[in-house]
């Protein structure tokens, strides 16, 4: 331990490793770099609000970190990483709420709670609201220089934040999970909609493509790995700015650096951009293919020798 790590100072409680916070750096930008180059080509535009500004607010924390590894005791390179830090999750929620809600559109929305439209109303607005709680609650523990009241006061706000974000992404996985069974099961909940193609095919001709699988495979995976770092957060601010938990630098680098690199890689891997365009592509091709098959049928040398002899 430096000197400066005991150092009433130092508001991280350790010297932060640069070389841990560069890896990390690098990392997020690459993902951030292929997440607008994925988010162009699938034309999903909406990923760089969300995903993209997630990786972005991750890649400037960690290069304050980074920079704070060389000067611990500078108070607004610590203001900058644990402000963005604490934040930079909740546009990547975002995505989650949005992708799941398009995909729901797609392979049949009568099968969930919510409408389509629902998802995104209802858990980006949740995901907002705990992003202005957090951020607000963030910016009182910065202007709290000498006050520890005020500094405990903005930690109670984040955590509030967080603790809200929580219950709104376990509301969804709920919502989730039941979609997913309704789905594979084939138990809509209410009448088909007939908006959209694979609505109006009979359920038993729906195909769960790989695609559609994958995706919600990446949805799932990215939210447990959120779900897991927004828990470790929630225990780390309950526990105070000075307690154990903020001051152990192995448990954030895990908890949160690493956790949150493998969702927005997971998103890298099964892009819901280029996933939800294959379901649109299986969806035509399937029902193209039925279209086919039965006008060959109506059409073939057979049929049309069982239709005249059927006549004499």
């Amino acid at each position: 331990m430096s000197s400066t790590d005991a150092d009433p100072q130092n508001l991280y409680g350790y010297t932060p490793t640069k070389g841990v916070c560069i890896i990390f750096v690098i990392l997020y930008a690459v993902s951030s770099v292929l997440h607008i180059w994925q988010a162009a080509r699938s034309r999903a535009w909406w990923l760089l609000p969300t995903a993209v500004i997630a990786g972005i607010a991750e890649v400037i924390g960690w290069a304050a970190r980074a920079k704070s590894s060389g000067d611990p005791l500078n108070r607004n390179t610590f203001i900058i990483q644990s402000t963005l830090l604490v934040l930079a999750p909740t546009p990547l929620v975002a995505a989650l709420f949005i992708g799941f809600g398009r995909l729901s559109t797609r392979l049949g929305p009568e099968y969930s709670r919510l409408s389509p439209r629902w998802y995104s109303r209802i858990f980006l607005t949740c995901d907002i609201f705990s992003l202005f709680i957090q951020g607000g609650g963030g910016g009182i523990a910065a202007t709290a220089s000498s006050d520890p009241d005020k500094a405990r006061l903005g930690s109670n706000i984040i955590l509030g934040g967080l603790i809200f974000q929580i219950a709104s992404m376990t509301t969804f996985c709920f919502f989730m999970a039941e979609y997913t069974w309704r789905r594979a099961a084939d138990r809509p909940f209410r009448k088909p909609e007939l908006g959209y193609v694979e609505s109006a095919r009979p359920l038993s001709h729906r195909i769960l493509s790989k695609h559609s699988k994958l995706l919600i495979v990446g949805i799932s995976v990215s939210m447990a790995l959120v779900y897991v770092r927004s828990v470790y957060r929630t225990i780390e601010f309950a526990d105070g700015f000075n307690g154990p938990i903020a001051h152990n630098q192995v448990l954030f680098n895990v908890f949160d650096g690493m956790l949150v690199t493998l969702a927005m890689y997971a998103l890298n891997f099964m892009h819901p951009g280029s996933l939800l365009k294959a379901t649109d592509e299986d969806a035509a091709y399937a029902l193209t293919d039925r279209s086919q098959t039965s006008f060959s049928r109506r059409t073939s040398p057979t049929v049309e020798t069982y239709m005249v002899s059927g006549q004499k």
